[in-house]
């Protein structure tokens, strides 16, 4: 009998030596997230899924804007940055990075109003507007709604108001004349009763073209660790693949990360975030050099000294990743 104890008491030993083991060998990385928001929902769903832990990651959201983001990558503080498009006006001063993957293609984004007196784009000019952070895709969105209105960017006085609280609280304060929302923005504040006066002067959808919530990366890490590069995005093409796939399930994976947010307005947002969903997670030619173009604008650099676009983006992972899964005929699984 004692014999027998001391061989199941081996065996078990047996099983869980390797489970602790593996457990061991995850990668601890650094993911910098902009906003708890549907979009970031590829992102969301393989730490919740297991996807992650399947390529060897263990995941650290860090919540910080592009603005804090991108020097922190750059410094190597964090691995993995979500605010691409932000990551580019450092990318054009010289920056070793390179933009890999995007999600999304166009912006959901809406230009709301708090009082009844500014009724049309024109009537905003020398008003504060509302940003999440300065140079991010709402600062962005606004300049090439106001550009193809006719109306010089710079007419208006851009103003960061941070993530979605503080966004709220602004608009429903009526803070500021003019602010950037989500569409979840615009469902947490009717469920409130905080619309008051505001209303929409501008909706960007699916008027602009503009690449969401994409992934920057360090040169070296494209060029020394490739493989570590493309288990990240494979894990995160699984979550994109599961987003537009299961959609309440993926409103109850982001509502477990986006706290302050409640499920109806996820649910209200997830048709106009998915409907903007990229083929394969690149974006095309023309809108590489669009955003490069813009953010070139933004920051007062010159367009001629705009670097190749290779230089700039590269989704050739993306691109292999999501024709292997193809090829494998994976499926996502509720």
């Amino acid at each position: 009998m004692a014999l027998l104890k001391i061989v199941i008491a081996a065996l078990c030993l047996a099983t869980l030596v390797p489970h602790d083991a593996a457990a061991q060998q995850l990668e601890k990385i650094k993911m910098a997230i902009a906003a708890r928001a549907m979009n970031y929902a590829p992102y969301f769903v393989p730490i919740e899924k297991g996807y992650f832990k399947e390529e060897g990651f263990d995941i650290e959201i860090v919540d910080a804007g592009g603005g804090v983001a991108t020097p922190a990558q750059i410094s190597g503080d964090i691995d993995f940055n979500t605010s691409a498009s932000s990551a580019l006006s450092a990318m054009l001063r010289g920056a070793q990075l390179r933009i890999i993957y995007y999600p999304w293609d166009k912006t959901i984004y809406q230009i709301w109003a708090s009082t009844p007196d500014i009724k049309t784009l024109e009537d905003i000019k020398g008003k504060a507007i509302g940003v999440q952070t300065r140079g991010d895709t709402f600062e962005l969105g606004v300049r090439i709604v106001l550009q193809n209105a006719g109306i010089d960017p710079n007419a208006v006085i851009y103003t960061a108001l941070g993530v979605n609280n503080t966004r709220r609280a602004a608009m429903a304060a009526g803070s500021l004349p003019v602010a950037v929302i989500t569409p979840e923005d615009v469902d947490w504040l009717k469920s409130n009763n905080l619309i008051k006066t505001s209303h929409m002067l501008y909706n960007m959808y699916p008027a602009i073209g503009m690449p969401l919530a994409g992934t920057a990366v360090r040169v070296s890490d494209l060029e020394k660790n490739r493989d570590r590069v493309k288990r990240f995005i494979r894990a995160v093409q699984k979550g994109f693949m599961y987003t537009f796939a299961y959609r309440s399930q993926t409103v109850e994976i982001v509502s477990n990360f986006a706290k302050n947010t409640d499920k109806g307005s996820l649910n209200a947002t997830y048709n106009d975030t998915v409907v903007t969903r990229t083929k394969d997670g690149s974006i095309s030619e023309d809108l590489q050099r669009q955003e490069a173009t813009l953010r070139a604008e933004l920051i007062q650099f010159p367009k001629d000294k705009i670097p190749p676009l290779d230089k700039l983006y590269d989704f050739s992972i993306a691109k292999e990743v999501w024709s292997e899964l193809n090829a494998q005929g994976w499926k996502p699984t509720p």
